[in-house]
Order: C-alpha cells, then sequence, then structure tokens
C-alpha cells in the first residue's frame, strides 16, 4: 500500500494503549514534599515522576530543498519515556529512554532522510541540584540557550551531554553552559562530532554565558539577554536581544532588537567566519486569541567567509527554527546565505481545542558573492487540534507548506502530519 493512502488510524496505531494507561505522572499520588524534597531514601524513588512524549508522523516532501526527484513519503513512530527521582537534598536524578520506528523505508536513491534512522537508546541521564533559585545539571540532558537547544521538530530529541547551571527565572538570570558531545536527531548516540556532517574532525564541544534582565516602566516592560558562545574550532557568538512591550497599550505592541555576530575560532573547521546580523521585529495581540508577528534580519554579506557571511551555528545547522526574527520553516535563515530575511505570520486560537495559523517568509539571501539572490518564498499553513477529556494530553498538527526560487525549476513541498501524546 503505498503511503499517500494512508488512513488516520496508522496515525493513531501506536498510541491506542499508551494514552489510556498513562493516567498520572506521580507514581505514587499520595506522595507530598516541600521544597527540601523528601524525607527518606526510599522514597526518592517511590515519589518519582514519569513523563514522555510520544509521537506518530506522516512526513511529505517532494523536490525537497529543490532537488528534483528527490521525494519522501514516510509514516515514523517514537518518541521518549523519562523518570525523575523525587528531589533529596535538592539533589535529583532523570533518565530517559528514546526510540524511533519507521512503518516503511522507501528506496534511499530517491530520498532526502529527514527523519533518521531507527533508534533504541538510553536518551537523557543526569544529576541535577537546586537550592531556592539555582539549579545545576551534568550529564546526558535537554539543554536551550541560543543555538543550541532542542528546538527541532523530528521525533526523537535532539540531546547534549554536559554540565548546565542557571539562577534566577527566564527574564532575570545568569546562565552557563559547557558541552562536550550532542545527540543529533538522526541518532542514538552521542557524537564528538557538529551537525556539519561534511566535517570529519572531531571537537571539543562548546561553552557559553549568558543573562537577562527585565525592568517595569510605567505600563511597559523592557526585557534583555546578551549571550557568548564559542564553539571549539569552529565559531564564536555574540547574540543580544531586547523587547520593549506595551502592555496595556491597544493590540500591546512588542517591539524587539537583535544583534548577532560571529568570527572564527581555531581551526574553523566550517570555513572563515566573518558574520553580522541584525534584526528587527513587531508583535500584536488584536485580541487574546488573535496575534500577528512581523521580523526583519540583515546579514551582511562577506565574501571571504563561509556562505557569503552566514553564521557558522555547529549544532543548529540544519535544524528548524531559531533565534532569529525572519525565518523560514522548512529550512533555516543562517544556512542560506547573506542580505536580507523577511517573515510574517499570524496565529488564531480559537477555542481550547483549536487554533490555526500561517506564514509567510522571504529571503532576499545570496550564499556566495558571485551568486544571485535565492528570493525564496514559503507559504505555510498550519493547525493543532488538542484533545480533552480522557485524551487530554493528545494532540494532532500539522504543518503543511511550499518553497518557491527563480533559481530552480521545481517548487519545494512539505507536509508534516504528527500525532503527539504528551504525559
Amino acid at each position: 500500500m503505498h503511503l499517500k493512502t494512508l488512513s488516520f488510524a496508522a496515525l493513531l496505531f501506536p498510541f491506542t494503549s499508551i494514552a489510556m494507561a498513562a493516567t498520572q505522572s506521580n507514581i505514587d499520588s499520595s506522595c507530598q514534599y516541600g521544597t527540601s524534597g523528601v524525607d527518606n531514601f526510599t522514597d526518592i524513588f517511590t515519589c518519582g515522576t514519569v513523563s514522555g512524549s510520544l509521537r506518530t508522523l506522516y512526513y511529505s516532501t517532494h523536490n525537497a530543498y529543490f532537488s528534483k526527484g528527490f521525494n519522501q513519503d514516510t509514516v515514523s513512530y517514537g518518541g521518549s519515556l523519562k523518570y525523575e527521582t523525587a528531589p533529596f537534598y535538592g539533589f535529583r536524578a532523570g533518565v530517559s529512554g528514546i526510540f524511533l520506528r519507521g512503518i516503511d523505508h522507501p528506496d534511499e536513491a530517491h530520498t532526502i532522510s529527514d527523519i533518521g534512522d531507527n533508534q533504541t537508546n538510553v536518551g537523557e541521564a543526569y544529576l541535577s541540584w537546586q537550592k531556592d533559585d539555582f539549579k545545576i545539571t551534568a550529564g546526558d540532558q535537554r539543554i536551550d540557550i541560543p543555538f543550541v537547544g532542542d528546538y527541532d521538530w523530528r521525533i526523537t530529541p535532539i540531546l547534549f551531554r554536559g554540565v548546565d547551571a542557571h539562577y534566577g527565572d527566564k527574564q532575570n538570570f545568569l546562565h552557563a553552559t559547557k558541552v562536550w558531545r550532542y545527540k543529533p536527531w538522526g541518532d542514538d548516540q552521542f557524537l564528538d562530532s557538529t551537525a556539519y556532517t561534511d566535517v570529519d574532525e572531531r571537537t571539543n564541544g562548546m561553552w557559553g554565558i549568558g543573562g537577562g534582565r527585565a525592568t517595569q516602566w510605567d505600563d511597559k516592560t523592557l526585557s534583555g539577554q546578551l549571550w557568548y558562545e564559542e564553539y571549539a574550532d569552529y565559531s564564536r557568538i555574540v547574540f543580544g536581544e531586547s523587547h520593549l512591550r506595551w502592555q496595556e497599550a491597544t493590540f500591546q505592541p512588542d517591539f524587539g532588537l537583535q544583534v548577532i555576530r560571529g568570527t572564527s575560532q581555531g581551526k574553523a573547521l566550517a570555513g572563515e567566519v566573518n558574520s553580522t546580523s541584525y534584526g528587527a521585529q513587531l508583535a500584536l495581540s488584536f485580541t487574546p486569541s488573535l496575534s500577528w508577528k512581523l521580523g526583519y534580519d540583515h546579514i551582511a554579506a562577506s565574501g571571504d567567509s563561509w556562505n557569503n557571511g552566514s553564521l557558522v551555528t555547529p549544532y543548529a545547522h540544519n535544524t528548524s527554527s531559531g533565534p532569529y526574527f525572519a525565518q523560514p520553516f522548512f529550512t533555516s535563515t543562517q544556512d542560506l546565505g547573506s542580505g536580507n530575511a523577511w517573515s510574517t505570520d499570524v496565529n488564531y486560537v480559537m477555542n481550547e481545542n483549536l487554533s490555526i495559523g500561517s506564514r509567510y517568509s522571504f529571503m532576499d539571501l545570496k550564499p556566495a558573492a558571485d551568486s544571485s539572490s535565492i528570493n525564496q518564498s514559503e507559504y505555510l499553513v498550519y493547525f493543532t487540534w488538542n484533545f480533552t477529556g480522557v485524551l487530554k494530553g493528545l494532540s494532532l498538527t500539522d504543518f503543511a507548506g511550499v518553497q518557491t526560487s527563480p533559481l530552480y525549476d521545481s517548487d519545494f513541498w512539505q507536509n508534516r502530519l504528527s500525532l503527539q501524546y504528551d504525559f
């Protein structure tokens, strides 16, 4: 049976029993403890929690990345299942298992492998300690800092082996990170390489420090963050971003500015880096349910550096999303060249179940000094349906769109339909 004819039941199959079984996250719902944690050693385990994210993904792409005839139509399922102990004098341990299975494996000669091979392994394995607003985590874990995070769309998460420390909250904070290895979305092993798969040499990872501050100014909130990141033998990145939001004004406008600077580090394995980007963003909330956003970034041209002045991001190359204000959905701004990038999107939350939206992006970017602009347009529509009642935690999401460019004869189509259960 061709995958295009698969019914919705194929998406539901892996979740039939799981969604009904995982109705509580606590191993023992009677456990209660204060900020210092449980009182005795055995409660560390009996009062632990189970969480997870399981997903079935129907993925269809045609003329992938403008390569005519490179197609993929597959259904895959997998995700992660995590157990975390209860806190004991501030200490916690966590471990998760990850798995990925493809229901069909098409002819590799005519596909772009965007999902990854089958995976079965331990994912997260860490020890953390928390005291008031300070938390430090060591081991294999999820990390969320600019250009180092798990913001990709694929089934198994991007993970990092390192030490991550945070003091404060989301807006007022100091943060420090050291990474030695990472697990990409397409592998279940922690590697001493990066997302630049054409580079064979090993790397010692990265480190970064950052801080953020927010202050109230009459009816306005002014917030900002500043980061320095160093990727061994690749690049140095300085990232700054600030937002001014009017909380009581009509449409609650949020105006943002960002500056991103990248330079070479060590051997510059991906190529010489001389990248300067700056951007602006305007977000409006017309109603509590309807929002609109417009983003712009300019990447200065540099003919002697990688990709004509693009930013080298060893752990965010060929992933979706990221800190740039102007982003397409199927590809990443930092991989496309220098020039001007625009994007605008609108989102409407109809009710507690359904949200819909659309995005348009235009990439007036040149990957080389002597090349033409790709003038890439992307048209995207999406929706999310959140189930309620006994199926709370289950959601159905679809992203569908097309990229066009005058440099190519064929348009790049993609559709991602996923059924996800978070608990």
